[in-house]
């Protein structure tokens, strides 16, 4: 009866170790979500830790605890979005794939967990050069991300290319902010379906190789 009673009791101590990590899991995913939305609303600088703990009912320390400042939280619901292009760990193999992505991503209501496109989160300046050196960051991982769907891109240097890359994560980001703080129709309600065939057109033009002179 005793070895039964420790094994019992054994047990019971292990589902309790389990229950805490999973709410200790749920807790910093919560805070995440919640700095998320808060970092794409409202910007770096008005974000504060104190709202974020506010949102998620916890105590101010537990942010210190999971992410240790502000910085490392922006860091890690960073690193926490969707990836840019992927859905399901899928990524775009070429342009037709990418344009398809992108009228998805850019479409109206993409986003219902951030309430806002998150690239969003990467426009407002920080003041801080550590915190703008992860936007910047980000920002050039998108266009590298659009380097490898496109395929063959065009021929020149790199730099070309990536300009190239770079003027598409820019047409992006300008959708993501008219939709946002304009709310310019009918590019706001855009589904992804009449946005594909545009943006088709773009992504050739901007990513295709150019024609050879001496076919």
């Amino acid at each position: 009866m005793t070895g039964e009673t420790r094994d019992e009791g054994e047990a019971s101590e292990g589902e309790g170790d389990v229950r805490r990590r999973r709410d200790a899991a749920a807790t910093r995913q919560a805070l995440l979500e919640a700095a998320s939305s808060r970092f794409t609303r409202l910007g770096y600088d008005r974000t504060t830790l104190r709202d974020v703990a506010a949102d998620v009912g916890v105590n101010l320390a537990l942010i210190k605890r999971y992410f240790d400042s502000k910085e490392g939280l922006f860091k890690a619901a960073l690193a926490s979005t969707p990836r840019f292009l992927g859905r399901d760990e899928e990524f775009p193999a070429d342009r037709a794939g990418l344009a398809e992505a992108l009228s998805r991503q850019l479409s109206a209501g993409a986003w219902p967990e951030f309430g806002e496109h998150p690239v969003l989160m990467l426009l407002r300046g920080s003041g801080d050069e550590r915190v703008d050196a992860l936007r910047r960051r980000a920002l050039d991982d998108y266009s590298h991300q659009i380097l490898q769907a496109s395929g063959e891109g065009p021929a020149g240097d790199d730099d070309e290319r990536l300009l190239r890359a770079e003027l598409l994560v820019a047409l992006g980001v300008g959708v993501a902010v008219v939709r946002s703080a304009v709310g310019l129709r009918p590019l706001r309600d855009a589904t992804a379906a009449q946005l594909a065939a545009p943006l088709r057109e773009i992504v050739d033009a901007l990513l295709s190789p150019p024609a050879d002179p001496y076919p």
